[in-house]
């Protein structure tokens, strides 16, 4: 089986950036001694905080070493006069496989790092609110684990500008005490926009309970053409 970049030479990089072991661990909250078996991982979330606390691109770090171009990434991402994101429609996988939704992954995860990058606050303005809706490492987890199921959810997210920004309010509701990741807002706002050639988009912002900020939540595509039992598997 093919190793990843981050499994056959984290530890290189660690050397080559001059961070330490230790220190490493520290940021990443593991002990010095799980340094070894995490580099073994595959867990996209993970990797994802590793490409931060090391200062990589996460497309990097999830190509496969034999891959005969690691400077051409498995994503064609590319930017445009710095202020816009492409990648091709035709580089995301249709299929239903687990591989197919691995790759789908990869790409959702790879879009919002290359996002922030460009986007240093982490916001855009949404006009239905009237107020900011920001991006969090909660917004990266639970979208790319919901929208990767299905193509047309990772081709709604593409459209996050235009979905931060028009998305309309639908309806407040009380957070989920029993979702982990629900335990921070004290509720939750359900909102739409209608995507050109995706359909109707559903996205949940979630109000923190510290200071009430909002911080988008989840993106998925409402296919009209599943039932209802389908519908809820796949959506946030």
């Amino acid at each position: 089986m093919n190793q990843i970049y981050f499994e056959a030479k984290g530890e290189a990089l660690l050397a080559r950036i001059g961070m330490s072991k230790s220190e490493f661990a520290r940021r990443m909250g593991i002990r010095k001694q799980n340094v070894k078996a995490l580099f073994k991982t595959k867990n996209l979330e993970t990797i994802h905080k590793a490409s931060e606390v090391l200062g990589v691109p996460f497309v990097l770090l999830v190509g496969y070493i034999e891959e005969p171009d690691l400077s051409d990434p498995p994503i064609a991402v590319d930017e445009k006069d710095n202020k816009e994101i492409v990648i091709r429609e035709d580089d995301i996988p249709t299929g239903d496989t687990v591989e197919d939704r691995r790759r789908r992954q990869q790409i959702i995860m790879s879009f919002y790092h290359n996002w922030k990058q460009l986007n240093p606050e982490s916001k855009k303005y949404n006009l239905s609110l009237k107020d900011d809706i920001n991006i969090r490492f909660i917004s990266v987890k639970e979208t790319a684990g919901h929208a990767s199921l299905t193509y047309l959810s990772t081709l709604a997210v593409l459209q996050l500008d235009a979905i931060l920004t028009n998305a309309v309010f639908i309806e407040k509701l009380p957070a989920n005490p029993k979702k982990n990741n629900q335990r921070g807002f004290e509720s939750m706002i359900k909102m739409s926009y209608h995507c050109p050639g995706i359909g109707l988009v559903k996205m949940l912002v979630g109000v923190k309970r510290s200071d009430m900020s909002k911080v988008q939540y989840c993106i998925t595509a409402i296919d009209a053409g599943k039932t209802k039992q389908e519908a809820q598997s796949t959506s946030c």
